[in-house]
């Protein structure tokens, strides 16, 4: 029977990532009974696998040819995670977790299921996605990409697209891995072991796994590209021109009384910085976007990780039995627990000193410059007296089903419950108490003629006690689902039975997150992630799907979905999606439907966190009298954040139209157009942008001889707080409905597979490109929507996943290839243009960010005593980040381990 020959060539066809779901058409007449199953993007189970909505699906072999230890790298690296996703990098609160993100859309725009139902989100991502970090390799028996909207079947998220990972079921027996992957670069050796045990009774069957893994961190020190170094062509005495290193390592800030003027603690023409204060210490350099001030920079690499430490922990049981002849029970219990450890450099902070310091010579001979009295004086100073930051994050999952599937006469039926609850908590150490400095720093004593007490310029002065504290978090986010539904037909139609799904569902969710008082009080400095608010509300829906076979060849698919948020109303989603069998080899197919993503609790609850980063001071340079639109003065100062109680849901429009063509009974194409559109998106104003709009603001008013209005009239919420020389002290901003966004693209999978005496071939090809990527940018409170950003910095416009098994007896070899797209940059290569012959910078040439093709391999040989050991290599070529004009690079896309090599052996029973 053809349907039984194509669904078997699913898995015989395309190994690894880049897995096509191969095409089930129209069935020939036939007695034999075909099961019906259940896909990824419906509740209706049919026959055909292949639907009218796209569904990659990889295999748990295919998982572990492609190289990858983890069910999160192994997604990253798929091409329909188009521009990347987060992957636990170091030096901020989400170091232990990785997400997904289909269709280059947020991963709060991506639904991760488990077996079909919704994955715990983590409080640490302000519950808005799953911790794909958390998943345990071993007890994945295949995982289901719907690269769809799907918010008519699930609900919230399913706006770009579904992961379904699907657990082991059937598996009988008793199976060992083991693993060790080790790096020829510094840093990221990893480890994992798993058991994995099956019991089968008459009426009942158990699955149990158990999974273990570690990893080592990497250091920025461990590599050439994320130590500091000058730009091609600038001044190694000019800190504008360096890269990866902080101005605050030891500045004297000036207060109105010195003039304003940021200075080097010391002015021995004979010593360096790194003299003075160590060889982490950079300079003395100047800084030419302000004339006149030096500083001791300070080279951050040496003390802190690009990659955490991580040890987890995975423990899966899901149980199976026949209570009855039609009734099922299902139950599933999932404990998982990560423990990361994430290592920052010594806090970069500021110390007030209104009573200024003297000048003087101290015994080891260092000139001290002088700190004017005033009441802004102070010290920018890098505690590295005090220690490294160190933030241990302890996340915990638990997850229980337990479900009935049934069957009647006329009807099917399901009812399940589904609890989830997860649990983070950070015990952060190193960070500085907010105020408490001021107090440490010593006088100058007349009667001795001496300083007493703490100098902080001077580096043989000891810091006291009481100048650090610690920065802890606890968050926690728990769901109740209940859901339950009906199948049954309808009626019949000449071309077969109309089939019709009925269901609803009723959710609660809580989130929990809290910083200890200190830090809630904004007392701590350095800190990051603060507190992501407390809430609760509870979600009724209900949702339907019909299925009608027009005629035999033409299927039409309707389905809808009415949430209704106890916080902020009910929104309606319906889908409509149709498939054509032109002949038995070739299929059309199409669908359209809207979908939302909620506000998350976060979203709309979140207290006020406080990060830093360098933004442009749009006020400095009206005031100097230079152009607003081509300042370009920055400031390294904090952004204040939080939630807002008014957000509205986001929505979205998507479509799809494909086409999937048998073209032999060895090879399968299968290509499809997807639009998909976002509004409402809810984003935190960028610091820069409501420095800018009150620039213009006051630009207006000045010019209209009006009273300077605040930029909180433009965007509600937000304020900006400067210095007395202009500097940027902090910006205020909170969450707002305000971003918006256009996308277009082609998937196309190919597949082959092809015996032979010499060994069987299997080949995979699976490619993303991106036809248009626009997005909204505030301006001025209006939201204009961007040229077209495919193929530009940080979103390539093709993304291609390669695949090739041979197999011959027991040896078994397998390629994945992993190719990324160059990238326009923004910037102008120095010297493409001409200023001279009047040219503007836009006649010039751009920079391009390389394209980069990654290559792993894998060996396995299966022995003859049901066990098997495998060797392989992950980045083959050893390729690097490839970087931006700045020389920096986006660590959601490329690989930082480098050439890898790996070992696995395994064991059945």
């Amino acid at each position: 029977m053809k349907l039984n020959r194509l669904a078997q060539y699913v898995s015989l066809a395309c190994g690894g990532l880049a897995a096509i779901a191969v095409p089930t058409f129209a069935a020939d007449n036939s007695d034999e009974t075909v099961e019906r199953i259940e896909v990824t993007g419906s509740r209706i189970k049919r026959i055909d696998m292949e639907g009218a909505s796209p569904i990659t699906t990889i295999t748990a072999d295919e998982l572990a040819k492609s190289g990858f230890s983890t069910v999160g790298d192994a997604l990253r690296s798929s091409n329909l995670n188009a521009f990347g996703s987060w992957g636990g990098g170091s030096n901020n609160g989400w170091g232990s977790q990785a997400t997904v993100q289909l269709k280059g859309a947020s991963a709060f725009h991506t639904l991760t299921l488990l077996d079909g139902k919704r994955m715990a989100k983590s409080p640490v991502m302000d519950g808005g996605a799953a911790n794909i970090n958390t998943i345990p390799m071993a007890a994945v028996e295949r995982i289901e990409i719907l690269t769809d909207g799907a918010s008519a079947i699930y609900g919230t998220d399913a706006i770009a697209g579904v992961v379904n990972i699907i657990l082991k079921k059937d598996f009988e027996g008793i199976q060992f891995d083991a693993r060790m992957d080790r790096p020829t670069q510094e840093g990221g050796d990893s480890s994992n072991m798993s058991f994995t045990g099956g019991l089968d009774s008459e009426k009942g069957h158990l699955v149990f796994t158990v999974e273990h893994y570690e990893s080592q961190k990497i250091m920025q020190k461990d590599r050439w590209y994320t130590r500091p170094f000058v730009k091609e062509g600038g001044n190694p005495e000019d800190y504008q021109d360096w890269v990866n290193i902080s101005p605050t390592g030891r500045v004297l800030t000036q207060g109105d009384a010195g003039g304003w003027v940021y200075s080097t603690p010391f002015s021995n023409s004979d010593k360096s910085c790194a003299d003075v204060y160590g060889e982490a210490f950079i300079g003395s350099l100047i800084d030419s976007d302000y004339p006149g001030d030096t500083l001791c920079a300070y080279d951050y690499t040496q003390a802190a990780a690009t990659s955490v430490g991580q040890t987890r922990n995975n423990t899966l049981i899901h149980y199976s039995y026949e209570l009855t002849d039609s009734i099922e029970l299902t139950a599933r219990a999932y404990w998982a627990s990560n423990e990361t450890k994430d290592i920052s450099a010594p806090v970069p902070a500021s110390i007030s000193i209104p009573e200024g310091l003297p000048a003087y010579t101290t015994p080891e001979g260092l000139e001290l410059v002088e700190l004017v009295a005033d009441p802004s004086a102070g010290m920018n100073y890098r505690f590295d007296t005090a220690g490294d930051r160190v933030a241990e994050h302890h996340d915990n999952i638990y997850d229980f089903l337990i479900g009935l599937d049934g069957s009647a006469e006329n009807f099917d039926w399901d009812v399940a419950v589904n609890y989830n609850k997860y649990d983070n908590y950070t015990w952060g150490t190193g960070y500085q108490l907010k105020g408490a400095t001021t107090d440490l720093v010593g006088h100058w004593d007349e009667d001795t003629n001496s300083f007493v007490g703490w100098d902080p310029r001077d580096p043989n002065s000891a810091l006291p006690p009481g100048a650090t504290a610690n920065y802890d978090k606890r968050m926690s986010a728990s769901y109740l689902d209940v859901n339950g539904g009906l199948s049954f037909n309808l009626f019949e139609l000449p071309a077969g039975d109309v089939g019709m799904y009925i269901g609803a569902s009723y959710r609660e969710e809580t989130l929990d997150s809290k910083v200890d008082a200190l830090a809630e009080a904004g007392q701590i400095v350095g800190g990051n992630g603060g507190s992501g608010g407390a809430g609760e509300r509870d979600v009724k829906a209900a949702y339907f799907e019909v299925v009608l076979p027009i005629i035999d060849s033409l299927e039409l698919n309707l389905a809808g979905r009415y949430d209704d948020y106890s916080d902020f109303g009910g929104t309606f989603n319906p889908q409509v999606s149709i498939r054509y069998n032109v002949i038995d080899s070739l299929l059309l197919r199409g669908s359209w439907g809207t979908g939302f993503r909620a506000p998350t609790l976060s979203d709309l609850y979140q207290g006020t966190s406080e990060g830093f980063g360098y933004i442009k001071n749009y006020l400095n340079c009206y005031k100097e009298g230079e152009d607003i639109d081509t300042c370009d003065r920055w400031d390294y100062g904090a952004t204040r954040t939080g939630g807002n109680e008014a957000l509205k849901p986001e929505e979205s429009e998507s479509y799809n139209i494909g086409v999937v063509w048998e073209v032999t009974d060895e090879i399968n194409l299968s290509v499809d157009y997807w639009s998909l559109e976002t509004t409402n998106l809810i984003s935190e104003l960028d610091a820069s942008e409501i420095v800018r709009t009150q620039a213009k603001l006051w630009e207006l008013a000045d010019a209209n001889g009006e009273p300077r209005p605040d930029v909180s009239s433009v965007y509600p919420g937000t304020s900006i707080s400067q210095i007395g020389n202009g500097k940027i002290d902090y910006v205020v901003s909170q969450k707002l409905n305000v971003g918006l966004s256009e996308r277009e693209g082609i998937d196309v999978k190919l597949g082959a597979g092809f015996g032979s005496d010499y060994g069987d071939f299997k080949f995979g090809l699976g490619w993303s490109y991106f036809l248009k990527y626009k997005s909204s940018y505030s301006q001025a409170g209006a939201q204009i929507l961007s040229d077209d950003y495919a193929g530009r910095e940080d979103t390539p416009a093709h993304r291609i996943n390669l695949t090739a098994d041979y197999s011959f007896g027991d040896h078994a070899l397998s390629y994945f290839g992993n190719y990324i797209g160059s990238q326009k940059s923004w910037d102008i290569v120095e010297g493409s243009w001409d200023a001279e012959a009047g040219e503007t910078a836009d006649d010039g040439q751009l920079y391009e960010v390389d394209s980069v093709f990654y290559h792993n391999l894998t060996y396995t040989y299966t022995l003859p005593w049901n066990n098997s050991i495998s060797l392989g290599v992950t980045n083959l070529t050893d390729e690097d980040p490839k970087f931006k004009y700045d020389g920096t690079y986006n660590g959601n896309l490329y690989d930082i381990r480098g050439r890898t090599y790996w070992a696995g052996f395994r064991q059945s029973f």
